[in-house]
This record gives C-alpha cells, structure tokens and sequence, in this order.
C-alpha cells in the first residue's frame, strides 16, 4: 500500500500531463480536484505553460470543465513578470508568443537595445535569423529572462522541442546564464507553498515530468508524487538520480491515498 509522506498538509499541481493531456482532462482529475475541495486540503496549481496567457489558461481550463480561482495559479511568467517590473527601469524584447504579452502590462517593450530579453514558446518563430537577433541583443548587454528550460514537450504529433533547446543553444554562444523562472527553480516552488502558508517539507507536488517537475521540487525540500499520465510516462524511474516519493497511475489514483 502506498502511502502520502507525513506530514502533508497541502498540494502543487501541474496542469499539463496532470490534469489534462492534450487539452482533454485527464480520467478521475475532476473526482481527485474535487476532494481536495470537500475536504478542503489547501492546493495551487503550478505550470510551464508560456503559449497563452494566464487568463486564456484559466478560460481554457473552464471550458474544459475545471474551475480555478486566479489566485490558485502560478505561473513562470507571472513570476517573470512581477521580478522585472521589481526591477523598475526594464526595457524588455519580448521573444515570447503575442498571447503571453497581456501579462506583462506596464512593462515597457522595445525591438532595439534591450535590457532584458524574454523568451519562452515561440513555436515556428524559433528561426536562426531570429536566435542570431536575440543572440546579438545578448552580446550587446542584455539579460536572459526565461519562463522555463524544458528540453521537450507532448503533443498530438508527439514529442517537441520545447524552449530549453534554444535557451541553452543562447547561453552557450553568448557565455550568459539566463534567470529561469518556472519550475525547476526553487524560488517559484517556495513561493507557491508560501501561498499556501506551508513549509515545503509539508507540500506534495504532483507531476509527470521527472526532471522538472519531480527533481526541481525536491531540490526545493517538497515531497513528490509521480504521474505516468505525461510525457515521462514510459521512462524507469531515475534519471539523473531522481526517484518519486510516490509512483501514481494517474493523478486519479490520489483518491486512494487521502480518502
């Protein structure tokens, strides 16, 4: 029988792989979601997710039957977002899908002598007079701002490169290191569980991916569980010495363990 570590007192979920796969909702979410609800066991949802905007998610998750209250979402560019305008005198080239850029209002955008460069998805805008642009904007000076440095993601077609790719090609040609804000980073995890008013010791984080999802929040001090229902589902466990707390199905399957 497996068990939840103790003490658990709250949740950070992933949304894509957990929740949902290819925008359809994962089998048993909607019961697991629920119960966390009725027994009102404190939970946030935590994602990479840098092709729309916060709002469009949260519109997209609704329509697919999941309700989440805005501020039970933490994203890599609203933790992006809140550093630069900490910042006060940022002058941003937004390397980014256009739908993100709602979440950077009050941001100054410029195309010439930035002082931080932001990237995240761009799917086919990732094109080598584009990199050598950005590369250049780099060299003059400018700050490598990044949502997140997943090497890959799921789709329909299957596995694709996802940001980290072009990030680290970025890092390597210019010998700059970039400010990674989403998940692996520890600081997105622990502002996550301070929302919850919990220590991370007392946070579970539930994901599919075993490198950022699992590897980043134990570095972080959270326990983890695994999901087989995302793009790491067919992998033994272990890469790069990463083992779960738990081993789930799915995320269906954490009924069994809080009920």
């Amino acid at each position: 029988m497996k068990h939840l570590p103790a003490p658990t007192k709250a949740f950070l979920i992933d949304l894509d792989g957990v929740v949902y796969v290819q925008e359809r909702l994962v089998p048993g979410a909607l019961d697991t979601l629920r119960l966390l609800r009725d027994r009102q066991i404190p939970h946030r949802f935590v994602t990479n997710t840098t092709s729309i905007s916060r709002r469009m998610l949260l519109e997209r998750l609704r329509t697919a039957g999941l309700e989440i209250p805005l501020d039970h979402l933490f994203t890599a560019p609203l933790a992006a977002a809140r550093h630069l305008k900490a910042t006060g005198s940022a002058r941003c080239f937004f390397y980014t899908r256009p739908e993100i850029l709602e979440d950077f209002d009050g941001l100054e955008q410029v195309t010439e002598h930035p002082t931080h460069v932001v990237i995240g998805d761009v799917g086919e805008r990732f094109s080598y007079a584009n990199m050598n642009a950005v590369f250049r904007m780099i060299k003059g000076g400018a700050e490598i701002i990044a949502f997140q440095k997943n090497r890959y993601w799921l789709t329909r077609e299957g596995l694709v490169l996802d940001a980290g790719a072009f990030i680290s090609a970025l890092e390597f040609a210019t010998e700059k290191s970039a400010l990674v804000f989403g998940k692996p980073s520890a600081s997105f995890f622990h502002e996550a569980c301070k929302s919850l008013g919990a220590a991370p010791a007392e946070v579970v984080m539930i994901g599919d991916d075993l490198t950022v999802d699992i590897g980043g929040a134990q570095t972080a001090g959270l326990q983890t569980v695994f999901v087989r229902t995302g793009k790491d589902g067919d992998k033994a466990l272990g890469p790069e010495g990463i083992q779960p707390t738990v081993e789930l199905p799915s995320i269906a399957s954490l009924t069994e363990l809080i009920a």
